[in-house]
C-alpha cells in the first residue's frame, strides 16, 4: 500500500551537512523559511496511513527499509509534512520523532527526485 508519494521541489543549502551525516529532514513545501535553509522539501500531498516497522521509503530510486520509528514520528509527518530519516540501521529511534532505515546505498537526493513510502 502506498502511504505516501511526492517530489522533492528544494534542498536548503545546508542539507548537505545533515545528508553526509547520514540524516535527511524533511519539512513540506510549506515550512518557514528559517527551516528551509537545512531542510529537503517536498510537495505536501495526502498521508494515507503509518509508517511502520519494515515500511519501505523510496528516495531518488533508492529503496531504505524502516527498522524503527520514533513515537512522535508519523505525527509530525502528517501534521507538518516533518520527517527525520537516519540511515543508521538503528533498532530504536534515538529521538521521539526520527525514523531509522537500513540501506546498501546512500541516496544522493537531487531537486525533482521522488519520494515515496509503501508499507
Amino acid at each position: 500500500m502506498i502511504i505516501y508519494e511526492s517530489e522533492i521541489v528544494q534542498i536548503g543549502d545546508q542539507a548537505d551537512l545533515f545528508l553526509d551525516e547520514g540524516i535527511v529532514v524533511f519539512f513540506g513545501d510549506n515550512a518557514p523559511e528559517e527551516l528551509q535553509e537545512f531542510a529537503v522539501l517536498h510537495k505536501l500531498k495526502e498521508i494515507n496511513g503509518e509508517i511502520t516497522l519494515g515500511s519501505i521509503i523510496e528516495l531518488s530510486g533508492i529503496q531504505l527499509k524502516v527498522t524503527a520509528v520514533g513515537p512522535v514520528a508519523n505525527e509530525n509527518f502528517k501534521n507538518l509534512g516533518h520527517l527525520v530519516l537516519k540511515l543508521d540501521s538503528a533498532s530504536e529511534a534515538a529521538l521521539p520523532g526520527d525514523v531509522s532505515c537500513s540501506f546498501e546505498k546512500k541516496p544522493e537526493v537531487k531537486v525533482g527526485d521522488s519520494l515515496k513510502i509503501t508499507s
